[in-house]
């Protein structure tokens, strides 16, 4: 006799977690060109920025931590650190970030979060304001 499925109770104080995967907003960032000034690569990945906060093993960052960036920076991105490769190339990618979540058509996305204006969470954007596009 086979006995019933044992119920997995809910432990106290631990809340369902938010969807970190967005794939609406993912493609619109991957439209975009690498965030690098002047790289003119084609082809883009959506890369994930770390932080002690949302890193570790078999933690995956929310996606409104992703910019756009081509194969070769987003290789680098991972070996040096999004705080590193952004001194190098000189881009705050956390900048970025918040205004492609700002800017993301995934209305979703921007409601679950509840975010405010890009400035308030990583100072002055250096996102390129696009006239009759974009806002």
């Amino acid at each position: 006799m086979r006995l019933p499925d044992r119920l997995k109770r809910r432990k106290l104080g631990v809340r369902t977690p938010l969807q970190k995967v967005w794939p609406r907003h993912r493609r619109w960032v991957r439209a975009h060109g690498c965030c690098v000034p002047a790289c003119d690569a084609r082809a883009v990945d959506f890369a994930h920025l770390r932080s002690a906060a949302n890193a570790g093993t078999g933690l995956r960052p929310h996606d409104i931590f992703g910019v756009s960036l081509c194969r070769a920076h987003h290789d680098e991105q991972h070996r040096i650190g999004a705080d590193a490769f952004g001194d190098k190339h000189g881009i705050d990618l956390w900048a970025l970030a918040a205004e492609f979540g700002r800017r993301s058509p995934d209305w979703q996305m921007r409601a679950s979060l509840k975010l405010v204006h890009a400035t308030a969470i990583a100072g002055d954007s250096a996102f390129p304001t696009q006239r009759g596009g974009l806002a």
